[in-house]
């Protein structure tokens, strides 16, 4: 059997899937499930700002850490961390693999207070899961940036554990983007969020949120990036976004990724996906005679360095001469 371990930001995991933040997440029971079938570490459902504005409520099936609503605007703050850090304690008694927390916040300031009283209850890491979405034709996208990388400066000065930034692909430059945040201290990055989609209600008008699984054609735009980025930068990276066979786990490992986050295909399929996965990576490694995921990490990164903006007008150009024909 190959060795399907992985170190993931310093972080020894017995293999490189991870159970991603999200509604499955918030109980101890279903992150031993997904331990016992080989998970490689966990992350905890959101701690959301805007729960946290209502003082100590827990946490409902109605947020998701990819999917917020704007509440409460007014509304005081209130630090209401207690259920959550039971939870980070709960988890860590529970569970040998990895906890990672997740925190979802707007305003800059109360991310290190949340990091650190993360730590103090024992995670083994935490995933700032970071949105500032700009929906005003004043806000300076140099500043929406810049609150970005001030919000990972301020959790690094306050937390010694190690910490994963969770963005968008809705940047200028992914990559520059990419290299200010390992400047600013992330031990890693992890590709891509998944934004609340909304319609509208054609009877009332109203606003409605939108909720879907994601789908495995979605994973390719992460790939994309997962390349570019680790080939550039060698940052730790964990591919989240349409990740639910073995070949796109293989696929995203190749392209340089440290690991790979699953939601969907478990919620979809249950947590014995994890194990079938697991074992059709180790078939495929021990068929070329490999021996680790670490013997094949980035290689089709480093034979293609350089040509994805080639390959990327080729595949353009090919897509507009077949509309032609037709």
């Amino acid at each position: 059997m190959a060795d399907l371990s992985v170190n993931y930001m310093g972080l020894k995991l017995k293999s490189p899937i991870i159970l991603g933040s999200s509604t499955m997440s918030k109980t101890t029971e279903n992150m031993k499930a997904a331990e016992n079938e080989g998970a490689g570490a966990v992350i905890l459902k959101s701690l959301f700002e805007e729960e946290l504005r209502q003082g100590d409520v827990g946490y409902s099936d109605s947020f998701h850490p990819e999917a917020y609503e704007y509440i409460m605007k007014d509304a005081l703050m209130v630090y209401g961390t207690k259920g959550y850090t039971e939870t980070i304690e709960k988890t860590k008694k529970a569970v040998q693999i990895p906890v990672i927390a997740s925190i979802n916040c707007m305003g800059g300031k109360w991310w290190a207070g949340f990091a650190k009283d993360i730590e103090n209850a024992g995670a083994d890491a935490v995933e700032l899961n970071i949105a500032y979405v700009p929906f005003s034709i004043t806000d300076d996208p140099r500043e929406v940036e810049q609150r970005y990388i001030d919000t990972v400066k301020a959790v690094k000065a306050e937390v010694k554990i190690p910490v994963a930034v969770k963005i968008g692909p809705n940047f200028t430059s992914i990559p520059y983007m990419a290299a200010k945040l390992k400047e600013a201290g992330a031990d890693s990055l992890t590709l891509f969020n998944r934004y609340y989609q909304m319609a509208i209600d054609t009877d009332t008008l109203k606003l409605k949120p939108v909720h879907y699984y994601s789908t495995e054609n979605e994973t390719y735009n992460v790939l994309r990036w997962v390349s570019v980025i680790t080939t550039q930068l060698g940052v730790n990276v964990s591919s989240s976004t349409g990740v639910h066979t073995a070949s796109a786990v293989l696929q995203h490992i190749l392209a340089g990724a440290s690991a790979v986050q699953m939601v969907s295909e478990v919620y979809k399929n249950g947590f014995g996906r994890i194990s079938a996965i697991l074992e059709e990576v180790d078939q495929w490694l021990e068929l070329r005679k490999k021996a680790s995921l670490a013997d094949i990490r980035g290689l089709a990164s480093k034979k293609n360095a350089g040509e994805h903006m080639g390959f990327e007008r080729t595949q353009y150009m090919k897509i507009a001469e077949a509309m032609l024909v037709q």
